[in-house]
């Protein structure tokens, strides 16, 4: 080898560990937070709103985001739908359409990630512009319209995501047993013959995402299909065996006519054939993946509509393990103060708050809180997260926000919400779902009270019924006052 290709070699080498070590330094939390608030969200607040996204989700594919992986406290550990989520913050469809970087999200510090919204062909979805920033609110109005590069695409990046990852992990895992032991010669487990792979742990942490995070794809319909039913189901048959979960979306104001399949008959029709495909992916996979159907609602339904589609979550023949509440709103509050509040599209962000809270509470309640319920609107801190758990959800999700505050927001949020937690004396998050719902227990117990007294009459029960202890000591007491 020349001195020349010499040179010109540890030049490269010398700019790749510059590079990495730079990268390194930058994503530390406590350095992020500087340039994230100073140079970061100010920069990205003057480019288009588009623009700027696109050059975070390459930010996040080139692990230039802080890294929050190892913080886990078992005060937010959440088990649900089958699933157990390391907190129950997650990241809402719509940041990365194409699941492009599906994996490497999981980093932030999120319990999970939402994929999508993607649809069965590519299509480019409505014309630009089509998102407008609602500053003054700390709100976002968006018309994307489904843009997708189709589910074949998709495919291919979680194909190769998984496969990555799953080489690497075996690769580092190779000769090892999963305690950490030598695998016994001649195991499934044991290093072959004369091969040898060996990868560094710096690099294996560095490379790898977090192998407990959760992900979730969202499915949408092309704009000119003529069969949202058979749409829906090539996605789960696609799709479904690199998800833990599967959402059906048919709440978004930016498609033409996807709200009318919210529509009781339509809804019924359809998920009869969706859930059926979803169950087949979910036994082939050995029930590793697919392993819910959730359906994400729109926030501007009547109470009418509301409750048809709870009769059908609450109907086990349609397969539905759980609701998203809610998606965008095309209703514009009055109080509203950006140039861009009358831009067609619908409304996330702050404003979007109470009005799904609100809906939260509502099928908490229709519900009895048997279904479980994702909660996503208006979450730009810990407390507006913590509320809407208080509501009725088991896990929220956020978006808008990210908009205004940057990745690190996750971070702190975490951190946040453990105080909140703790400080209401509950010792694990799932302990405060549904806490500020009332009704919800008396009305079970209700239920419970007619059932039993339907037995009595059945059975003709004609002996008096003994009272509680607790309540014969009060009664003998009252007697013994009167006396």
């Amino acid at each position: 080898m020349s001195s020349w290709h010499r040179s010109r070699g540890t030049k490269w080498l010398s700019y790749a560990i510059g590079a990495w070590a730079a990268q390194r330094l930058i994503t530390t939390p406590e350095i992020y937070d500087v340039f994230e608030e100073s140079i970061l969200m100010p920069c990205a607040a003057r480019l288009d709103p588009e623009v700027a996204h696109r050059m975070a989700l390459y930010a996040v594919r080139c692990k230039i985001a802080p890294r929050d992986t190892d913080y886990k406290p078992a005060c937010l550990r959440t088990t649900v739908m089958g699933m157990t989520f390391n907190n129950p913050i997650g990241l809402a469809a719509g940041f990365d359409k194409d699941c492009e970087a599906a994996k490497s999200l999981h980093r932030l510090g999120f319990g999970f990630i939402e994929g999508g919204s993607v649809t069965p062909k590519p299509q480019p979805g409505n014309p630009k512009p089509r998102v407008f920033r609602l500053s003054d609110d700390q709100a976002v109005i968006n018309c994307y319209g489904f843009p997708s590069k189709g589910l074949d695409a998709v495919e291919r990046n979680l194909r190769w995501s998984w496969g990555a990852v799953n080489l690497l992990k075996k690769a580092s895992q190779k000769g090892k047993k999963g305690n950490g032991t030598p695998a016994a010669p001649g195991s499934a487990d044991a290093p072959s013959p004369g091969i040898k792979i060996t990868i560094p742990k710096f690099l294996v942490k560095f490379v790898l995402p977090p192998a407990d995070g959760v992900l979730g794809l969202n499915l949408g319909i092309n704009k000119t299909t003529r069969n949202p039913t058979n749409d829906y189901c090539k996605g789960v048959e696609k799709l479904g065996k690199f998800s833990d979960y599967i959402v059906i979306n048919v709440s978004s104001p930016n498609t033409p006519g996807l709200r009318d399949l919210q529509h009781k008959d339509n809804l019924a029709r359809m998920l009869r054939h969706i859930s059926g495909r979803a169950e087949r992916v979910h036994k082939s996979s050995g029930g590793t993946r697919c392993k819910a159907l959730l359906l994400k609602i729109s926030p501007d339904l009547t109470d009418e509509q509301l409750q048809d589609i709870v009769d059908i979550v609450l109907n086990p023949q349609y397969g539905v393990s759980g609701v998203i509440v809610s998606n965008t709103t095309i209703s514009r509050p009055d109080s509203l103060v950006s140039d861009n509040k009358t831009a067609k599209g619908g409304l996330s962000g702050a404003p979007l708050k109470d009005k799904s809270t609100a809906m939260i509470r509502k099928v908490y309640t229709l519900t009895d809180g048997a279904v479980p319920i994702i909660g996503v609107g208006g979450i730009s801190t810990a407390q507006d997260a913590y509320e809407k758990i208080r509501a009725g959800a088991s896990l929220v999700q956020l978006y808008t926000a990210l908009v205004y505050q940057g990745p690190g927001m996750v971070r702190r949020m975490k951190r946040e919400l453990v105080e909140l937690v703790t400080a209401d004396g509950f010792t694990n998050v799932q302990m405060a779902v549904g806490a500020d719902v009332k009704g919800v227990e008396n009305r079970t117990l209700n239920r419970i009270h007619k059932d039993f007294v339907k037995l009595i009459f059945s059975q003709q029960l004609v002996e008096p019924l003994e009272l509680p202890p607790q309540q014969q000591e009060k009664g003998d007491e009252e007697e013994e006052e009167k006396k």
